[in-house]
């Protein structure tokens, strides 16, 4: 049984929690009004239609969410054969139709509801937030000519949207993270000595589809199997000419997409005993664990996405390393990288997302890794959820290098 789409049924509960969440949203950033300008998103989808909207249009279409005396007002303005789908899911306030164009029907909702502030789906930053394609902006720029001064990124109204999970959307991430979790208890003991990265990663491959749930990214590198002192730590694949031996290390970074949500979760596994393990790496594994406490315990709603990273960051520097190459951690959610605030360095290649507020409900990934002199990296994730207070570990953590003998 396919486990790997979210049921329908599910999707459109998910919808409604964003829809009741978007009036606070709006109301907070002082936007009177977004809308979403879409057309064959089968082929071209918008990455925040799969939750408000839920489902793909085919014509050109509008989905129009605005404030009106403070109330929010929902409408979906689409082609002639895509109305009943629309109003089958009870999402909207209106659902318009259109046969010959939409530019009539779309001037005169706007029109009538006059907006001070139109938020558009483009974005520098954030790619989840950058749906409208630049064709389908000069479209609307020219049907909508007399409101085209109140164009604005919609870039705000979505990394608020996508990051405050909903009590739906919270349950299936951690039940995501709980079976990646089970997969690694049944898989880890099995591996022998001797056994290459790919056919390690195949028995994840294996157990995935015996679930009938599917990786968080692409497959060829979910889960990533590192092996050895001298396999670069990234988004490659495994490589077959690389064996597992005995003293040696095992990376993995695994994630499943179960009904629709994502987890993201590496783990560090020592070919040998406890009593066999290096000091060298003990003190990496300790050094990459402290880090991860440290961003733990500091990362609370109202702190910065670079605040958090400088913290861990800081840490891994003092106990004698250099500082990782990435940032600390990233949302997930309908993907393992899910958009929105990020918990990273003020580097050029992250833009203004590191400068973004950490709020409750957001869920986000802790990772980094070190690398020793003798045995490569060491590097762990693991995914939090905020809290009101601080952060709560949606399954337990990984304390200690875990031993096959």
């Amino acid at each position: 049984m396919c486990q790997t789409k979210i049921p329908r049924e599910t999707n459109l509960a998910i919808a409604r929690e964003k829809h009741h969440q978007l009036q606070t949203i709006l109301q907070e950033l002082d936007i009177d009004c977004w809308l979403i300008f879409v057309r064959e998103t089968a082929a071209i989808p918008d990455p925040i239609m799969e939750l408000v909207v839920v489902g793909d249009v085919v014509w050109q279409s509008a989905f129009i969410f605005s404030l009106q005396k403070n109330d929010l007002r929902t409408a979906a303005i689409v082609g002639n054969y895509d109305v009943l789908n629309e109003k089958e899911k009870e999402l909207w306030d209106e659902v318009i139709g259109y046969t010959e164009g939409i530019s009539g029907p779309l001037k005169a909702y706007m029109n009538k509801i006059a907006p001070q502030k139109i938020a558009l789906n483009y974005s520098k930053n954030d790619v989840t937030a950058d749906g409208l394609t630049f064709g389908m902006y000069k479209i609307l720029a020219e049907i909508l000519a007399e409101h085209k001064t109140k164009f604005r990124s919609a870039e705000q109204i979505i990394q608020k949207l996508r990051g405050q999970k909903s009590k739906t959307e919270i349950a299936l991430v951690r039940k995501a993270c709980e079976l990646t979790e089970k997969i690694f208890e049944e898989i880890i003991p099995t591996i022998k000595e001797g056994m290459n990265e790919l056919e390690i990663q195949k028995l994840f491959h294996e157990k995935m589809d015996a679930l009938g749930v599917s990786e968080a990214w692409q497959r060829n590198s979910c889960p990533a199997v590192d092996a050895g002192p001298d396999k670069e730590i990234g988004h490659a694949g495994p490589d077959k000419r690389i064996k597992v031996r005995k003293g040696h290390t095992i990376h993995f970074d695994f994630g499943v997409k179960l009904h629709g949500y994502c987890s993201d979760i590496q783990r560090m596994i020592f070919l040998g005993t406890k009593q066999e393990l290096p000091e060298e790496l003990k003190h990496a594994f300790e050094t990459v664990h402290g880090a991860i406490t440290a961003a733990a315990e500091f990362i609370r709603p109202g702190v910065k996405g670079f605040e958090v990273d400088k913290v861990a960051r800081d840490y891994v520097v003092a106990r004698g390393y250099e500082e990782f190459g990435h940032a600390l951690g990233h949302q997930v959610g309908t993907r393992a990288h899910d958009g929105g605030v990020l918990l990273g360095p003020l580097w050029e290649r992250y833009g203004e997302t590191s400068k973004g507020v950490v709020e409750e409900n957001m869920i986000f990934t802790l990772e980094l890794n070190v690398k020793t002199k003798n045995f490569g990296y060491v590097s762990l994730e693991e995914d939090i959820l905020v809290t009101k207070e601080g952060c709560e570990f949606l399954i337990p953590r990984q304390n200690d290098f875990w031993f096959i003998t």
